[in-house]
């Protein structure tokens, strides 16, 4: 059963569709009546809607759509006589102008690396210990061998006698000029 608040609430919507057409398509009469025509026919549908949760979302869903009519659709029309490719747009008071920075430095988006690393650290920060227990003064486990090994290093003593050298010459397209920077003196075109 359908209770009154939840009536009087699709009477909202309904009047707040109403309104934010009549202000989007202000002298475009063919639209706002196929607009209206479009939203009677979904209100008469929803009258045979029982189940109260969907009666609710089909109230929200019509707010949300007055909504987004009133502050993001605009009107456009052809500017005779100019460039073919010139229109005019009427913008509402209601209309929402979005800031071209957001546009020109969009929020990073998140890799899959990423995604792994913050879950990783949000993990960590779960199970970080104590400050003052004996877990909390060991490295984490995800400390890398690399610096482990870098704090804890010996370098070795290198003989003359232990180094054996070996010389290959360079195959394939170029072989030994393919990385050849430098003009010769005696011709300054190196190709």
């Amino acid at each position: 059963m359908i209770s009154n608040d939840l009536r009087a609430s699709a009477r909202s919507a309904y009047r707040l569709l109403l309104r934010a057409s009549s202000a989007t398509f202000a002298g475009d009469e063919p639209v706002l009546r196929a607009f209206r025509a479009k939203i009677r026919q979904d209100a008469i549908a929803a009258r045979g809607i029982t189940d109260p949760a969907l009666y609710e979302r089909h109230n929200t869903l019509g707010k949300e759509i007055a909504t987004i009519v009133r502050t993001n659709l605009v009107q456009a029309t052809k500017v005779n006589g100019a460039d073919p490719n010139t229109w005019k747009v009427r913008i509402t008071e209601d209309t929402e102008l979005g800031s071209n920075g957001t546009i020109k430095n969009p929020p990073v988006a998140e890799t899959s690396r990423r995604a792994r690393k913050n879950e990783r650290d949000d993990r960590i920060s779960l199970e970080t210990p104590a400050p003052d227990s004996d877990a909390a003064r060991k490295p984490p486990t995800f400390y890398s061998n690399l610096k482990k090994a870098h704090k804890d290093r010996v370098v070795p003593e290198v003989k003359e006698e232990d180094l054996d050298e070996s010389f290959v010459r360079g195959s394939g397209p170029g072989g030994q000029s393919v990385n050849k920077t430098e003009v010769w003196a005696g011709n300054p075109d190196p190709h």
